[in-house]
């Protein structure tokens, strides 16, 4: 029997075509069965709606080897549901990550059909006009974020949170695209390291860390040749590995030298792998990995900025409903001096 997969009625966009199969599934005698609603390649209609709101019908059914397909239809009208007034910020923040996990996984295994770098420039401008039009989109689309560390979700978990953090540094919209489409263009040159490395197990030996650390100047090369992405996207893509001190790779810079959206790639990178599960390490909780941090990575971080991470977790959603424009531009490279903050940290 073949498997399949619940969409939600809502994702669907009328006089838009669906490219799969779309099924509607009731049960004969306690068994599943799976009657078609529409085929592939069919407009969905505003009459077909409307025959799904008076059933009361809220999922429809795609085969699982089709949802690569249904995946590619709510990328390619994003911005569409998300303007929509009548979808809740859970449903569009569940579109957003999908669509993003979609894009991070074939980026990082469908290696043959180039860098899709438009479209991760397209899944962020629609993530900030969504971010900054919709006042619930921190708490929902945090929600949303996985806890099982792959390549592809990590790239994804911290894009999310990198748009929701520049939004409270008062980054301008312009800049939000470029960040949050480096963010998940940040760990593309991994691509060229052996999967037998890159899924170890175990911690890595001292020559696999050093092939490892070749990753961010294989993004950098592999991006650039594509020609058609920002400065600001590189720039993450380049110096999220570089510590505040001077001793990350791979160019050894440190304090103003690495650039402000560097210094900031640097603390996301760093929270979300220690706040999701790994193969040889346990996630800890928000108040635990912020505690590991400062205590053990501390050299590596701006401490203003850090402080800055730390009030944002506690805070963001206050801070994201009064407006606050932060206190960060992309454009400045010297950090305003932060007082001393007494901030909750969610998940204690």
């Amino acid at each position: 029997m073949k498997e399949f997969l619940a969409i939600n009625e809502s994702t669907l966009i009328v006089d838009t075509e669906v490219d799969c199969d779309l099924y509607l599934k009731s049960n004969v005698n306690g068994v599943p069965r799976y009657v078609l609603f529409s085929h592939g390649g069919e407009m969905f209609r505003g009459d077909r709606r409307k025959q799904l709101v008076e059933n009361n019908i809220k999922k429809l059914y795609v085969y699982a080897n089709s949802y690569k397909t249904f995946n590619d239809y709510q990328e390619q009208n994003l911005k569409t549901i998300l303007a929509d007034g009548e979808k809740s910020s859970s449903e569009k923040s569940n579109i957003v990550y999908s669509v993003a996990k979609n894009l991070a996984q074939e980026l990082l295994n469908d290696t043959k059909s180039g860098i899709k770098i438009d479209r991760v420039t397209s899944w962020a401008d629609s993530t900030v006009d969504y971010i900054l039009g919709d006042e619930n989109a921190f708490s929902n689309l945090i929600k949303v974020t996985s806890h099982d560390y792959q390549t592809y979700t990590h790239s994804v978990n911290v894009s999310v949170l990198g748009l929701l953090f520049g939004k409270y540094l008062g980054f301008s919209q312009d800049s939000l695209g470029s960040f949050g489409t480096g963010l998940l263009l940040h760990d593309y040159g991994k691509i060229e390291i052996p999967l037998d490395i890159l899924n170890k197990p175990s911690s890595l030996s001292s020559d696999e860390h050093k092939i490892v650390e070749k990753h961010p100047e294989a993004g950098m090369a592999l991006l650039t040749k594509e020609g058609n992405i920002f400065k600001d996207s590189l720039i993450v893509v380049a110096q999220h590995h570089e510590n505040f001190d001077g001793t990350g790779y791979p160019h050894g810079i440190g304090g103003d030298e690495i650039q402000l959206l560097g210094r900031v790639s640097r603390i996301l990178d760093a929270y979300d792998a220690i706040t999701t599960n790994r193969a040889y390490k346990n996630a800890l909780k928000p108040f635990s990995a912020l505690l590991e941090m400062r205590e053990t990575m501390i050299n590596c971080f701006d401490m203003e900025l850090f402080k800055e991470f730390i009030c944002f977790l506690g805070n963001a959603n206050s801070l994201i409903k009064s407006g606050d424009n932060g206190k960060y531009s992309v454009q400045s490279r010297n950090v305003n001096n932060v007082q001393n903050h007494s901030c909750i940290i969610p998940g204690a």
